[in-house]
Protein backbone atom coordinates (compact mmCIF):
# COMPACT_ATOMS: atom_id res chain seq x y z
CA UNK A 1 0.00 0.00 0.00
CA UNK A 2 1.29 3.44 -0.88
CA UNK A 3 1.77 6.01 1.85
CA UNK A 4 -0.90 8.23 0.34
CA UNK A 5 -3.46 5.38 0.45
CA UNK A 6 -4.94 6.42 3.76
CA UNK A 7 -6.66 3.64 5.69
CA UNK A 8 -8.82 3.71 8.81
CA UNK A 9 -11.56 6.15 9.64
CA UNK A 10 -11.39 8.84 12.28
CA UNK A 11 -12.63 7.80 15.73
CA UNK A 12 -12.99 11.37 16.85
CA UNK A 13 -14.83 13.68 14.49
CA UNK A 14 -18.58 13.67 14.00
CA UNK A 15 -19.91 12.69 10.58
CA UNK A 16 -21.39 15.60 8.69
CA UNK A 17 -24.42 15.69 6.48
CA UNK A 18 -23.16 14.16 3.18
CA UNK A 19 -24.73 17.01 1.23
CA UNK A 20 -23.03 19.74 3.24
CA UNK A 21 -20.37 21.62 1.33
CA UNK A 22 -18.58 24.93 1.34
CA UNK A 23 -18.27 24.95 -2.45
CA UNK A 24 -20.01 26.65 -5.35
CA UNK A 25 -19.75 25.28 -8.87
CA UNK A 26 -18.98 28.08 -11.28
CA UNK A 27 -19.09 25.97 -14.45
CA UNK A 28 -19.93 22.31 -15.01
CA UNK A 29 -20.24 19.83 -17.89
CA UNK A 30 -21.46 16.21 -17.89
CA UNK A 31 -19.40 14.31 -20.45
CA UNK A 32 -19.23 10.54 -21.03
CA UNK A 33 -19.39 9.47 -17.39
CA UNK A 34 -17.41 12.45 -16.09
CA UNK A 35 -18.75 15.59 -14.44
CA UNK A 36 -16.08 18.22 -14.98
CA UNK A 37 -16.46 21.44 -12.99
CA UNK A 38 -14.71 24.56 -11.81
CA UNK A 39 -15.54 25.16 -8.13
CA UNK A 40 -14.88 27.85 -5.55
CA UNK A 41 -14.72 27.13 -1.81
CA UNK A 42 -15.33 29.94 0.66
CA UNK A 43 -12.63 31.15 3.02
CA UNK A 44 -13.01 30.54 6.74
CA UNK A 45 -15.25 27.46 6.50
CA UNK A 46 -14.67 24.14 8.31
CA UNK A 47 -16.51 21.15 6.81
CA UNK A 48 -16.60 18.14 9.20
CA UNK A 49 -16.30 14.53 8.05
CA UNK A 50 -18.56 13.74 5.10
CA UNK A 51 -18.72 11.42 2.10
CA UNK A 52 -19.66 11.63 -1.58
CA UNK A 53 -21.60 9.16 -3.69
CA UNK A 54 -19.22 9.51 -6.67
CA UNK A 55 -15.46 9.25 -6.89
CA UNK A 56 -13.84 12.64 -7.22
CA UNK A 57 -10.46 13.83 -8.48
CA UNK A 58 -9.45 17.44 -7.90
CA UNK A 59 -6.56 19.73 -8.77
CA UNK A 60 -6.13 22.84 -6.64
CA UNK A 61 -5.05 25.82 -8.74
CA UNK A 62 -5.64 28.76 -6.37
CA UNK A 63 -5.66 29.13 -2.59
CA UNK A 64 -4.84 26.66 0.19
CA UNK A 65 -6.77 24.49 2.62
CA UNK A 66 -6.31 21.54 4.97
CA UNK A 67 -7.78 18.15 4.06
CA UNK A 68 -8.24 15.29 6.52
CA UNK A 69 -8.58 11.69 5.27
CA UNK A 70 -8.36 8.95 7.89
CA UNK A 71 -5.25 9.54 9.97
CA UNK A 72 -3.60 12.04 7.68
CA UNK A 73 -4.07 15.76 7.33
CA UNK A 74 -2.45 17.46 4.37
CA UNK A 75 -2.14 21.04 3.21
CA UNK A 76 -3.61 21.28 -0.28
CA UNK A 77 -2.15 24.11 -2.34
CA UNK A 78 -1.78 24.86 -6.07
CA UNK A 79 -0.45 21.71 -7.71
CA UNK A 80 -2.00 19.28 -5.23
CA UNK A 81 -3.99 16.33 -6.63
CA UNK A 82 -6.64 14.68 -4.45
CA UNK A 83 -8.78 11.61 -5.15
CA UNK A 84 -11.49 10.05 -2.99
CA UNK A 85 -13.40 6.90 -3.93
CA UNK A 86 -17.13 6.82 -3.12
CA UNK A 87 -17.97 6.65 0.58
CA UNK A 88 -14.53 7.70 1.89
CA UNK A 89 -14.86 10.10 4.83
CA UNK A 90 -12.90 13.32 4.60
CA UNK A 91 -12.99 16.81 6.11
CA UNK A 92 -11.68 20.22 5.06
CA UNK A 93 -10.72 23.50 6.71
CA UNK A 94 -10.46 26.57 4.50
CA UNK A 95 -8.19 29.45 5.51
CA UNK A 96 -8.24 33.18 4.84
CA UNK A 97 -8.52 32.97 1.04
CA UNK A 98 -11.05 31.37 -1.28
CA UNK A 99 -9.91 28.17 -2.98
CA UNK A 100 -10.37 27.36 -6.69
CA UNK A 101 -10.43 23.74 -7.79
CA UNK A 102 -10.89 21.77 -10.99
CA UNK A 103 -13.13 18.78 -10.18
CA UNK A 104 -13.55 15.58 -12.16
CA UNK A 105 -16.30 13.36 -10.74
CA UNK A 106 -16.30 9.77 -11.98
CA UNK A 107 -19.25 7.39 -12.01
CA UNK A 108 -20.55 4.17 -13.54
CA UNK A 109 -18.37 2.34 -16.04
CA UNK A 110 -15.79 5.11 -15.86
CA UNK A 111 -15.26 4.43 -12.16
CA UNK A 112 -14.68 0.74 -12.85
CA UNK A 113 -11.85 1.79 -15.16
CA UNK A 114 -10.35 4.36 -12.78
CA UNK A 115 -10.54 2.03 -9.77
CA UNK A 116 -8.10 -0.37 -11.44
CA UNK A 117 -5.37 2.24 -11.11
CA UNK A 118 -6.41 4.32 -8.09
CA UNK A 119 -7.87 2.07 -5.42
CA UNK A 120 -7.58 4.29 -2.36
CA UNK A 121 -7.63 7.96 -1.35
CA UNK A 122 -4.82 10.07 -2.78
CA UNK A 123 -3.35 13.42 -1.77
CA UNK A 124 -0.04 14.33 -3.37
CA UNK A 125 1.78 17.26 -4.91
CA UNK A 126 2.57 17.20 -8.61
CA UNK A 127 2.63 20.49 -10.48
CA UNK A 128 2.71 18.87 -13.95
CA UNK A 129 -1.10 18.38 -14.22
CA UNK A 130 -1.65 22.13 -13.80
CA UNK A 131 -1.33 22.52 -17.58
CA UNK A 132 -3.97 19.84 -18.12
CA UNK A 133 -6.23 21.56 -15.60
CA UNK A 134 -5.85 24.85 -17.46
CA UNK A 135 -6.81 23.18 -20.75
CA UNK A 136 -9.86 21.56 -19.11
CA UNK A 137 -10.94 24.93 -17.72
CA UNK A 138 -10.67 26.49 -21.18
CA UNK A 139 -12.68 23.66 -22.75
CA UNK A 140 -15.46 24.16 -20.20
CA UNK A 141 -16.21 27.46 -21.92
CA UNK A 142 -16.22 26.04 -25.45
CA UNK A 143 -19.57 25.28 -27.08
CA UNK A 144 -18.58 23.70 -30.39
CA UNK A 145 -19.29 20.07 -31.27
CA UNK A 146 -15.72 18.98 -30.50
CA UNK A 147 -15.65 20.27 -26.92
CA UNK A 148 -17.22 17.14 -25.38
CA UNK A 149 -14.63 14.92 -27.06
CA UNK A 150 -11.83 17.23 -25.95
CA UNK A 151 -13.07 17.25 -22.34
CA UNK A 152 -13.34 13.44 -22.27
CA UNK A 153 -9.81 13.02 -23.62
CA UNK A 154 -8.30 15.55 -21.21
CA UNK A 155 -10.10 13.97 -18.23
CA UNK A 156 -8.69 10.54 -19.14
CA UNK A 157 -5.22 12.04 -19.60
CA UNK A 158 -5.45 13.72 -16.21
CA UNK A 159 -6.46 10.46 -14.49
CA UNK A 160 -3.63 8.59 -16.23
CA UNK A 161 -1.12 11.20 -15.04
CA UNK A 162 -2.42 10.96 -11.47
CA UNK A 163 -2.18 7.14 -11.56
CA UNK A 164 1.45 7.34 -12.71
CA UNK A 165 2.26 9.83 -9.94
CA UNK A 166 0.72 7.43 -7.40
CA UNK A 167 3.02 4.61 -8.57
CA UNK A 168 6.13 6.70 -7.88
CA UNK A 169 5.32 7.43 -4.21
CA UNK A 170 7.31 5.08 -1.93
CA UNK A 171 5.56 3.12 0.80
CA UNK A 172 5.68 4.13 4.47
CA UNK A 173 7.91 2.10 6.84
CA UNK A 174 6.07 -0.59 8.83
CA UNK A 175 7.29 0.82 12.17
CA UNK A 176 5.33 4.06 11.65
CA UNK A 177 1.93 2.46 12.22
CA UNK A 178 2.52 1.57 15.91
CA UNK A 179 3.44 5.20 16.60
CA UNK A 180 0.29 6.48 14.89
CA UNK A 181 -1.84 3.88 16.69
CA UNK A 182 -0.45 4.89 20.07
CA UNK A 183 -1.06 8.56 19.35
CA UNK A 184 -4.65 7.74 18.34
CA UNK A 185 -5.21 5.84 21.59
CA UNK A 186 -3.29 8.06 24.05
CA UNK A 187 -3.43 11.54 22.51
CA UNK A 188 -4.75 13.09 25.75
CA UNK A 189 -1.73 11.79 27.71
CA UNK A 190 1.65 13.52 28.16
CA UNK A 191 3.53 11.43 25.60
CA UNK A 192 7.23 11.94 24.87
CA UNK A 193 9.08 11.46 21.60
CA UNK A 194 11.42 8.95 23.28
CA UNK A 195 8.47 6.83 24.46
CA UNK A 196 6.89 6.82 21.03
CA UNK A 197 10.16 5.98 19.28
CA UNK A 198 10.73 3.11 21.73
CA UNK A 199 7.30 1.75 20.78
CA UNK A 200 8.57 1.38 17.20
CA UNK A 201 12.17 0.49 18.08
CA UNK A 202 13.73 3.45 16.24
CA UNK A 203 15.80 6.49 17.23
CA UNK A 204 13.70 9.52 18.31
CA UNK A 205 15.30 11.83 15.73
CA UNK A 206 14.62 9.32 12.95
CA UNK A 207 11.03 8.84 14.15
CA UNK A 208 10.41 12.59 14.16
CA UNK A 209 11.92 13.08 10.68
CA UNK A 210 10.05 10.21 9.00
CA UNK A 211 6.77 11.03 10.76
CA UNK A 212 6.86 14.60 9.41
CA UNK A 213 7.71 13.40 5.90
CA UNK A 214 4.92 10.82 5.81
CA UNK A 215 2.18 12.60 7.79
CA UNK A 216 2.93 16.16 6.63
CA UNK A 217 3.07 17.44 10.21
CA UNK A 218 5.14 16.97 13.35
CA UNK A 219 4.21 14.43 16.03
CA UNK A 220 3.22 17.28 18.36
CA UNK A 221 1.00 18.88 15.71
CA UNK A 222 -0.68 15.53 15.08
CA UNK A 223 -1.38 15.09 18.80
CA UNK A 224 -2.81 18.61 19.11
CA UNK A 225 -5.08 18.01 16.13
CA UNK A 226 -6.45 14.84 17.74
CA UNK A 227 -7.10 16.77 20.95
CA UNK A 228 -8.96 19.47 19.02
CA UNK A 229 -11.10 16.86 17.25
CA UNK A 230 -11.95 15.22 20.58
CA UNK A 231 -12.88 18.65 21.95
CA UNK A 232 -15.08 19.35 18.91
CA UNK A 233 -17.11 16.24 19.68
CA UNK A 234 -17.44 17.22 23.38
CA UNK A 235 -18.54 20.74 22.45
CA UNK A 236 -21.34 19.30 20.31
CA UNK A 237 -22.38 16.42 22.56
CA UNK A 238 -22.11 17.84 26.08
CA UNK A 239 -22.70 20.98 28.13
CA UNK A 240 -19.31 20.80 29.88
CA UNK A 241 -17.70 24.23 30.40
CA UNK A 242 -14.73 25.13 28.23
CA UNK A 243 -12.18 24.89 31.04
CA UNK A 244 -13.25 21.31 31.83
CA UNK A 245 -13.07 20.27 28.17
CA UNK A 246 -9.65 21.93 27.87
CA UNK A 247 -8.19 19.96 30.79
CA UNK A 248 -9.79 16.67 29.77
CA UNK A 249 -8.44 17.07 26.23
CA UNK A 250 -4.91 17.49 27.57
CA UNK A 251 -4.41 21.25 27.16
CA UNK A 252 -2.55 23.29 29.78
CA UNK A 253 -5.54 25.59 30.42
CA UNK A 254 -8.56 27.16 28.74
CA UNK A 255 -6.51 29.96 27.17
CA UNK A 256 -4.13 27.48 25.54
CA UNK A 257 -7.08 25.40 24.36
CA UNK A 258 -8.79 28.40 22.76
CA UNK A 259 -5.64 29.50 20.91
CA UNK A 260 -4.99 26.04 19.46
CA UNK A 261 -8.67 25.42 18.65
CA UNK A 262 -8.99 28.71 16.74
CA UNK A 263 -5.80 27.97 14.79
CA UNK A 264 -7.11 24.57 13.71
CA UNK A 265 -10.82 25.25 13.22
CA UNK A 266 -10.88 28.96 12.36
CA UNK A 267 -13.32 29.95 15.14
CA UNK A 268 -13.23 29.93 18.95
CA UNK A 269 -14.64 26.94 20.89
CA UNK A 270 -17.58 29.07 22.04
CA UNK A 271 -18.40 30.15 18.48
CA UNK A 272 -18.13 26.54 17.30
CA UNK A 273 -20.55 25.33 20.01
CA UNK A 274 -23.07 28.08 19.26
CA UNK A 275 -22.96 27.38 15.52
CA UNK A 276 -23.76 23.69 16.11
CA UNK A 277 -26.73 24.58 18.31
CA UNK A 278 -28.15 26.76 15.53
Amino acid sequence: MHSHDVVGQSKLMTRADPERTAGTRLRSRDVAGFIIAEARYRAGIAVPLHTHACAGLAIIYAGRYMKRIGRQERECRPGTITFEPPGVEHAERYGRDDVRVLLVEVSGVRFELVSRFMRGPVCLEDAAPMALAARLLRELSETDTASALALEGLALELIAHAARAVDHVPSAPSWLEPIVDRLQDEFREALTLSDLAATAGVHPAHAARVFRARMNCSIGEFQRRLRVEWAMARLQQSELPLDAIALQAGFFDQSHFCRVFRRHVGVSPGQFRRSKKR
